[in-house]
């Protein structure tokens, strides 16, 4: 890929900067609720959860009601924190200190479809493996759709991290694993990248 004339990188974060597996919490919440995966995550898309969640529609504490309502089950808030972040797996320093190499070259922000609950757990990962509490001090801004109010694909999310930065989005390189995303980025002439495994992008630069 020609980099040239990029100076601005957005990074998404899971499957890119920090390792996911959504397996592990489906099979988590089967686990906890006795219910087939394809039960309870069929209640779950139904619902709209995982998507209102991700919009900051709901707080972490009505997600996890939402969550006990679905399932039919009792189930306390570490069990659903648990299950939940079961998905978040490891922040690799060699990502973060690729992130920090590129700041000296490019300015990079991060862009993702989150939420409160996992927010909190990989900052705890994060501090584990780098000694620092939040992303913030690897990028120049970090943008989390529950904070938004809105989320991946849609072209408003892009539109405003474009705008508040004042980003030529022709100069701007967006990193994602899903293509989806990407085709709300290309929507406004953003330059974009799939991700096909986390460390996959690290050898474009």
């Amino acid at each position: 890929m020609n980099l040239s004339g990029i100076k601005h990188l957005i990074f998404d974060l899971g499957g890119v900067i920090i390792d996911l597996n959504p397996e592990a919490t489906y099979t988590s919440m089967e686990r906890l609720t006795g219910r087939p995966i394809d039960q309870w995550l069929s209640g779950l898309h139904e619902s709209q959860l995982f998507t209102d969640y991700e919009q900051g529609f709901l707080s972490d504490s009505e997600f996890r009601d939402s969550v006990r309502q679905i399932a039919a089950v009792s189930l306390t808030d570490t069990d659903i924190n648990k299950a939940w972040n079961a998905m978040l797996g490891a922040i690799p320093r060699r990502r973060i200190d690729k992130v920090v190499e590129l700041g000296k070259t490019y300015q990079t922000f991060v862009l993702s479809n989150t939420n409160g609950i996992h927010v909190s757990a990989f900052n705890e990962t994060l501090q584990l493996s780098t000694g620092k509490p939040t992303l913030d001090h690897f990028f120049d801004k970090v943008y989390f759709s529950h904070m938004m109010k809105m989320r991946k694909p849609e072209t408003e999310i892009y539109q405003t991290v474009l705008g508040e930065n004042n980003l030529n989005p022709r100069e701007v390189l967006f990193l994602d694993d899903k293509e989806e995303n990407l085709k709300g980025a290309e929507k406004l002439k953003i330059q974009t990248f799939l991700v096909p495994s986390p460390d996959s992008w690290l050898e474009l630069f």
